[in-house]
């Protein structure tokens, strides 16, 4: 198993255990829809996105995109820190982090590909 394979699983299982962690503590959606932001913008920042720019120039745009996507995030997440925030920034937090799972399956798609070869 790959190194991305791994941080990608790795943020996946943590997305999960925020999820079960979030309906055991009866969180507020903010609250779950925060915290999955603030973790996949540690976990690509800081892992995933490190090993997709090392990868071959065939992922720049998959690169690109996450890069567009982790910037949005961020706004996002900075709008559920103030006390007023839009009413559709929980929704919006989940769409990003549902489009990066389906950039790191393309990433990961990409990389088995060309191990093949």
């Amino acid at each position: 198993m790959s190194t991305m394979r791994q941080e990608i699983d790795r943020w996946e299982a943590d997305l999960a255990n925020i999820a079960e962690t979030s309906l055991a503590d009866n969180w507020f959606l903010e609250e779950r829809r925060l915290a999955e932001a603030q973790h996949t913008l540690a976990a690509f920042r800081g892992r995933i996105l490190p090993l997709l720019t090392a990868q071959r120039p065939y992922d720049v745009i998959v690169v690109d995109e996450v890069e567009h996507l982790l910037d949005g995030l961020e706004d996002l997440r900075n709008d559920l820190f103030r006390t007023v925030h839009p009413a559709d920034s929980h929704l919006k937090v989940a769409e990003t982090v549902a489009a990066l799972r389906a950039l790191s399956r393309v990433a990961l798609r990409f990389e088995r590909t060309y191990e093949d070869a």
